[in-house]
């Protein structure tokens, strides 16, 4: 357990927008995408502002309806679309968002989370699947997938990009006696059709009614408490909360630069390096945790600028060291 002291660090924040079918869900999406890109890029042209959104489409390419329209009073310009077809798996999902991010996509839209959990290939069918050709316990299903479950909001809560993404919801009704005591169904909430507790890996949850008004249900930011209509607007208020603080990105790359220039200086800092590497089974620099970074730093530096080395003893012995001081 690594104890700090606590910083407020910029974070490119997860959105989740529920809401019943009709209700306004990817539209929505959109303008808070296209007021978080105004404020980030804000001397663009509309038009090329647009360029920087993105919609990964599980619905038939139905995002498509909205481009270029007017809508409610704002203007949608041509968006980037990808046509997400099924197996709906992480995998495929990390190599659509890896081939937006190399377009320079800034907002990227998951139009819906609903088909990552029950859509063809999702979590829900894939432990359908499982204990159909199996009699044990479900959980041991469970079980399989929870690496999917691990990587999928890996994906969605990468802070390299804002990802905003959607879940259709259904009405809940209850029974209930009215003021003349006549039994009535009542309308109790909207339940998004995903997994139970998957959306408190969000820092927003807007769930939109049918009269397109929104509601936090969810708010990290302690800025959305009323009902309203969502718009640009929204994007602007999320970017300018979301960009207070210290810039983690460009320090976490700050040390990776360092980490390539010291193991480039001489043999023992080299093997060094070789040597964690490879006890961290060869993992990029830009996937290794914050923490590992900072360490591998400081242990590169506190190596004398030459020395002799035995260099594959050394690398098993440092490396493996490295790794099980982290762990």
């Amino acid at each position: 357990m690594e104890v700090t002291i606590a910083k407020r660090e910029k974070i490119k924040i997860p959105i989740l927008v529920t809401g019943a079918s009709g209700s306004g869900k990817t539209v929505s999406s959109l303008l808070i995408a296209k007021g978080i890109v105004e404020k980030m890029y804000p001397d663009l042209p509309s038009e090329d502002q647009w360029l920087k959104i993105a919609v990964i489409d599980t619905e038939h390419n139905r995002a498509k309806y909205y481009a270029d329209s007017e809508i409610g009073g704002s203007q949608v310009g041509e968006f980037l679309h990808a046509d997400f077809k099924p197996p709906y798996n992480a995998s495929e999902l990390s190599i659509g968002i890896s081939q937006l991010k190399e377009k320079g996509v800034e907002v990227i839209i998951l139009d819906s989370l609903t088909h990552m959990w029950s859509g063809d290939g999702g979590i829900q069918n894939q432990v359908d699947n499982l204990n159909k050709y199996s009699s044990k316990n479900s959980m041991l299903a469970w079980g399989k997938v929870k690496p999917e479950i691990e990587k999928l909001f890996k994906l969605i809560t990468d802070s390299s990009v804002f990802m905003i993404c959607t879940a259709r919801s259904k009405a809940g009704y209850d029974m209930e006696k009215n003021e003349a005591g006549k039994v009535i169904p009542v309308k109790i909430g909207l339940k998004p059709e995903i997994r139970d507790g998957w959306e408190y890996e969000f820092a927003i949850n807007f769930n939109i009614n049918q009269d397109h008004s929104a509601e936090a249900i969810k708010d990290n930011t302690n800025m959305f408490n009323d009902f309203g209509v969502i718009n640009e607007e929204t994007g602007h208020r999320i970017y300018e909360w979301s960009s207070q603080g210290i810039d983690m990105n460009k320090k976490r790359n700050e040390l990776i630069s360092r980490i390539e220039e010291l193991a480039k200086t001489n043999e023992l800092r080299t093997v060094k390096f070789k040597g964690v590497y490879g006890a961290l089974n060869k993992e990029p620099l830009n996937e290794w945790p914050y923490s590992y970074l900072v360490t591998m730093v400081a242990e590169l530096e506190k190596l004398p600028d030459e020395g002799p080395v035995q260099e594959t003893a050394r690398e098993t012995e440092e490396g493996n060291a490295f790794a099980h001081a982290q762990r």
